[in-house]
């Protein structure tokens, strides 16, 4: 983090971390910083007492040049706290805080010392050192509840600590703990707000600002909404007022509906009313032109400046339908009707058309978020909000770009533990970038992108049609124990097709499709499904009907409902009745179930495709980062330290990348044995992608036009169904799973925790049941920098 850096309190409080600089207004904040500390504060920090803070003690804190890093945390033209380290040698470095009184105990000097700590290991230090007094209790807290190992030594009244800084599963584990409640705090004004302001608000009724202020009003909003408007005294009805700072009540979330030129004053006028949340719907910004690009820039830093988040510009709105919290302030003509998916979308027309889509398909939404040209809210933010959110069980998500695609696969891979996450991403195309609706945006790397879904567990569908086909399925039914399905039909050829669509998905037949005929059908499919419900060996179950005369539809579908009423609802059961046409999912409606009947068998096929794969994602244990034997990172990247030259990026050569690859378990010099023939030969890369971070690619050495990626790290998890993905099918690919799992850990492991490695080539592995060899390899190493 060399520039700027959004960060957030415990309490949903919002700042920006930076650099300290030494200019006179940084030096006038931090005067101030230490002029309102109280004298107990002071003695902690500099160990005695102190009157006032001198400027030379200012000039230690900022003046660090090539030897530390300083970190000021500002909020509204404020300094809450600042940290700062100096390196006592090449590995080592003293690390010290100060947070104003008014702030404590909200987390920003554990948010200070994850920054510094990660700019610090970055940057080639191996741990930090702090001396503390002993009384100094909440310092104390700090470090203990970073989550980094801490080493104590007490020394007359002073603690002397010792914290390594190579992260662990417990550091980062409380690190998105923390980022997660700080996050959802801070939208809780989006979707709860007690006061809403709506800009714009107009008498005219073709007027934007007139359409959202009454979608308002009319979404049984329990909170105060004020129109603002500077000619009007009131707009439907309500008394209006001419400008944010005017509203009588303090205001938690702000909607602005006027041209884009007009934006930058209201944003100031929020500013100045200490609103905590602004929603802009005015286009023209990023989505338009460089200059639309620079002015949302400067609206964005100045809202961060102050603490307020933003959703948009060119955002259509958000909404939540939950019955205690219901809000409508969005373009959609109503509230859904209340249910458990969250919905967020990037493109805020396919986003209300999805709102729509959902409401006649009888999908019930929790909260809906058009996030525009995600200025500041994200889907990473909204991601976070609704991983706890007790109304939410289900995610649909609309993507045509990633902001921060590691950061959302962390985040996804916590959620679909227990909430499902389904994804349409566009802009699959090989142009160098796409339009739409937030601008002309860059192609993201369709490999990456493919890499992420997997390993995170994200459902990706391909059209926005097979995305509710599959909701409608996980939102009704239990997720199967395996991919073994039942076929019970009154047509043959109807069976014939859903078993090609079967096969096509990597589901099997529990046996040999069921086929009733033509007589007494209602009771026929009553003792099918009821059988099948009750057999331990079947994980589905697909009922197809096509009708014979108008009155037998009904039959069925209470034959089907009675069977499931009878049994109980212990496995996925779904249908089709062919002659739906081209309507949208209807259902077989139970006061405790819904049986959802797809239009044609093949959408019932690729819904259920699609959730058994998920099942089966959810029932393996969460992916890990193993501890391996023979992995001596620290030296490895001492020794490439040492390669790096100050003017260019370098390649080692071979015999330097083998010395590298050893010291991680992966000897380039192994003999193999007669024992050893069942074996795979890969050639594996590992490249630096500028948006998603460094990516394993593995190519078959005699089949190189078929290639598989990860994203790096790699979980235990990750390595094995990469190993199995690879094997599968090969001899002697049981034996040898295990050590090529361990090839993608040991080299995952080299790449993300040496990051001086930017690329890596080896030419070729072997991999048996027995071990590895390297046969040739190669490493490009970064410009070494301060």
């Amino acid at each position: 983090m060399e520039g700027l850096a959004r960060i957030i309190l415990r309490d949903g409080r919002v700042a920006e971390l930076r650099e300290a600089r030494d200019t006179p207004e940084d030096r006038r904040m931090l005067h101030e910083l230490f002029r309102h500390a109280s004298a107990d504060d002071l003695y902690f920090r500099f160990f005695h007492m102190v009157k006032e803070v001198s400027d030379r003690d200012i000039d230690q804190m900022i003046r660090i040049d090539g030897q530390g890093k300083s970190l000021i945390c500002v909020s509204q033209d404020q300094i809450l706290g600042i940290g700062h380290y100096i390196m006592t040698d090449g590995a080592s470095a003293e690390v010290a805080f100060f947070v104003d009184d008014r702030v404590q105990g909200r987390g920003l000097g554990t948010l200070l010392l994850e920054h510094l700590a990660q700019i610090a290991w970055r940057r080639g230090l191996k741990q930090f050192e702090a001396y503390v007094l002993s009384d100094n209790r909440r310092m104390l807290r700090v470090f203990q509840d970073s989550g980094y190992e801490i080493h104590e030594q007490h020394e007359s009244g002073v603690i002397h600590l010792v914290l390594p800084l190579q992260q662990t599963e417990r550091t980062r584990a409380l690190q998105e703990t923390r980022e997660k409640l700080a996050t959802a705090a801070s939208l809780r004004p989006f979707f709860e707000p007690a006061v809403v302001a709506i800009v714009g608000a107009s008498r005219d009724s073709h007027r934007l600002g007139h359409l959202l202020l009454r979608h308002v009003l009319e979404g049984s909003y329990n909170g105060v909404v004020y129109p603002v408007n500077s000619s009007a005294k009131a707009v439907l009805g309500v008394r209006a007022y001419p400008s944010v700072q005017a509203v009588p009540d303090a205001v938690d979330l702000v909607v602005i509906v006027v041209a884009r030129d007009q934006v930058q004053s209201v944003v100031q006028d929020c500013i100045i009313a200490g609103v905590k949340a602004v929603l802009i719907t005015s286009a023209g910004f990023s989505d338009l032109d460089a200059n639309g690009a620079a002015l949302e820039q400067d609206i964005t830093a100045d809202l961060r400046r102050h603490g307020i988040r933003l959703v948009g510009p060119n955002s259509l709105g958000l909404l939540n339908a939950h019955p205690e919290h219901p809000l409508n302030a969005s373009f959609a003509p109503a509230l859904p009707p209340a249910g458990s998916v969250a919905i967020a979308s990037q493109s805020g027309a396919l986003g209300i058309a999805i709102l729509d889509y959902a409401a006649r398909m009888g999908v019930g939404v929790s909260s809906f978020a058009s996030t525009g040209n995600k200025a500041d809210v994200s889907s990473n933010d909204l991601l976070q909000y609704w991983e706890d959110d007790p109304a939410t069980a289900m995610i649909l998500l609309y993507l045509e770009s990633f902001g921060n695609p590691r950061k959302f696969s962390r985040i996804a891979r916590r959620l679909t533990q227990r909430k499902p996450i389904l994804a349409v991403k566009s802009a699959r195309t090989v142009h160098t970038s796409v339009p739409t609706e937030s601008g002309l945006q860059p192609v993201d790397n369709e490999v990456a992108v493919q890499a992420l879904f997997q390993q995170s567990g994200i459902i990706r569908a391909d059209t926005l049609q097979e995305l509710f086909d599959i909701a409608a399925l996980l939102g009704t039914m239990p997720l199967p124990d395996g991919n073994r399905v039942v076929v019970i039909t009154n047509a043959a050829g109807a069976a014939v097709i859903t078993v090609d669509a079967l096969g096509a998905v990597g589901l099997t037949l529990a046996e040999p499709p069921v086929d009733l005929g033509v007589d007494a059908l209602g009771q026929r499919y009553y003792e099918e499904v009821a059988r099948a419900l009750r057999q331990s060996d079947v994980d589905a179950i697909i009922v197809l009907f096509i009708p014979v005369g108008i009155s037998e539809a009904q039959g069925v579908s209470d034959a089907i409902r009675q069977a499931v009423e009878e049994q109980g609802l212990s496995k996925p059961v779904l249908a089709n009745f062919l002659m739906m046409g081209h309507g949208p999912i209807d259902y077989i409606e139970s006061p405790t179930f819904r049986i959802p009947v797809y239009p044609f068998p093949e959408l019932a096929v690729r819904a259920l495709g699609q959730v058994a794969r998920y099942a089966e994602y959810r029932r393996q244990p969460m992916g890990r980062l193993p501890d391996l034997e023979h992995i001596h990172v620290d030296e490895a990247r001492t020794l490439v330290q040492q390669w790096q030259s100050p003017d260019e990026a370098v390649w080692t050569g071979p015999v330097r990348a083998s010395q590298v690859l050893d010291m991680v378990g992966l000897r380039s010099q192994l003999a193999l044995t007669e024992e050893d023939q069942g074996f795979c030969r890969l050639r594996i890369r590992c490249h630096m992608d500028p948006l998603f971070g460094p990516i394993l690619t593995a190519t078959p050495v005699d089949q190189e036009n078929i290639s598989r990626s990860r994203l790096i790290p790699l979980t235990d998890r990750d390595a094995e169904v990469f190993a199995q993905a690879w094997l599968r099918g090969q001899k002697g690919a049981p034996f040898c799973k295990k050590v090529l799992s361990e090839l993608f850990l040991r080299v995952s492991r080299l790449i993300d925790e040496v990051p001086e490695i930017t690329e890596l080539e080896i030419d070729e592995a072997w991999v048996c049941h027995a071990d590895t060899k390297i046969v040739s390899a190669n490493v490009l190493l970064e410009r070494r920098t301060l």
